[in-house]
């Protein structure tokens, strides 16, 4: 008997405190929150001006806005090699050479070919003249009648012959001249510079394709010459952000191995089209680096200004709810201690802040506990309500 006594007892205080708990916590969460229910804790923030901005957070990376290949023309051994990485090269230098043995030779053989052919060429026009001047005694004589027609005719195809001969040695003569200069041409090939057309005066060695003794192939890298005066950002733009970049918006670039510099920079090229793969489009933006902060090849971060919307009614984030699929926020009414739900039309987002277009707000918002609040709810601010 005393054992039932004891679960009934048991019974009785788990059934006391229960109904403690429901009266307590469960019922209050339940009971409406409409006029003249019970007070809910919030807390508010002041309606603001602020200067708000729409951007587009990109990610990329640097290349160089101007980079070519220094290679040679011709082939052959590499004999000298004047610059190495970091280098600094002024337009014009003189980048590397190739043996020019070879060449050299060459340039001897077609001299002395150009030599035989201008001999050629003397000896043609003294015996073209001496055929001239027999061709015209023969005309004369032929006019006086003491020469026959057969004989005239004679001489006369005997100085055709002379002079097509003198032509050959003259066009012989062109040509070895032609020959001398392409050997020539070719030797100057062995001495490989680093030219450029405009932009900055001197440029750096970016990168070491061969090394001195090496045998390199007609057109095969030896270095390469980068400009690092002005960077170029290479991003992604995606689909929702494309309609808002154009060239000419400026943009501000931080690298992630300075992240305590961020440098101004321009659009300047965007992709006509979104690749159907990932839905974006390739935007370029040159970067002005004339103290070298930035590298090729560096990640960098961009922000590009989208929209603005300056001296913007704006309401931290948090302030916003929906009720019966309506966005709006709960403005806190402290003379009556009422919250009161209006509807709004937001615009652009920055940070925690959104911009209110309509209606014109001024006052405090709920900012926590609204979630719990319906239009007219009691409300209580702890503290200060600012």
């Amino acid at each position: 008997m005393r054992k039932y006594l004891a679960l009934a007892m048991v019974l009785l205080v788990l059934g006391l405190a229960g109904m403690k708990i429901y009266q307590e916590v469960i019922r209050p969460a339940e009971a409406p929150t409409g006029p003249g229910s019970r007070a809910l804790a919030v807390t508010v923030e002041p309606v603001r001006t602020a200067d708000l901005y729409k951007r587009a957070e990109l990610s990329g990376t640097l290349i160089a806005e101007k980079e070519f290949i220094v290679a040679p023309k011709v082939s052959g051994r590499l004999e000298k090699l004047y610059v190495d990485i970091g280098d600094e090269v002024v337009n014009g230098r003189l980048i590397a050479e190739i043996n020019s043995e070879e060449f050299t030779q060459e340039v001897l053989i077609a001299s002395a070919e150009l030599e035989v052919a201008r001999a050629g060429l003397a000896e043609s026009a003294s015996e073209l003249s001496l055929f001239e001047k027999e061709l015209e005694r023969a005309k004369r004589l032929f006019e006086r009648e003491t020469l026959s027609l057969a004989e005239m005719d004679q001489i006369q195809s005997a100085y055709d012959v002379r002079r097509a001969r003198h032509e050959v040695a003259l066009a012989q003569l062109r040509q070895r001249e032609a020959s001398l200069e392409a050997a020539r041409v070719r030797l100057e090939y062995t001495r490989i510079k680093a030219s450029w057309e405009g932009g900055d005066l001197t440029r750096r060695v970016g990168r070491r394709f061969a090394g001195e003794g090496d045998m390199l192939q007609a057109n095969e890298p030896i270095v390469s010459i980068v400009g690092v005066h002005n960077l170029i950002a290479v991003v992604n733009v995606i689909e929702r952000d494309y309609p808002h970049i154009s060239t000419g918006q400026s943009a501000l670039i931080r690298a992630d191995a300075r992240a305590d510099t961020e440098l101004e920079g321009r659009v300047i090229r965007i992709a006509p089209l979104l690749e159907t793969e990932t839905r974006q489009a390739r935007a370029e933006i040159l970067i002005p680096n004339q103290e070298g902060l930035l590298a090729p090849g560096m990640f960098v971060r961009v922000r590009i200004i989208l929209d603005q919307s300056p001296n913007a009614i704006a309401v931290p984030r948090s302030a916003l709810a929906r009720r019966e699929g309506e966005q709006g926020v709960f403005m806190a009414g402290t003379d009556l201690m009422q919250a009161r739900f209006v509807p709004v039309k937001t615009g652009i987002r920055d940070s925690d802040l959104i911009e209110i277009r309509e209606p014109l707000l001024e006052g405090l918002v709920v900012t926590t506990g609204h979630h719990l609040l319906e239009d007219g709810a009691d409300i209580i601010i702890p503290g200060d309500a600012g």
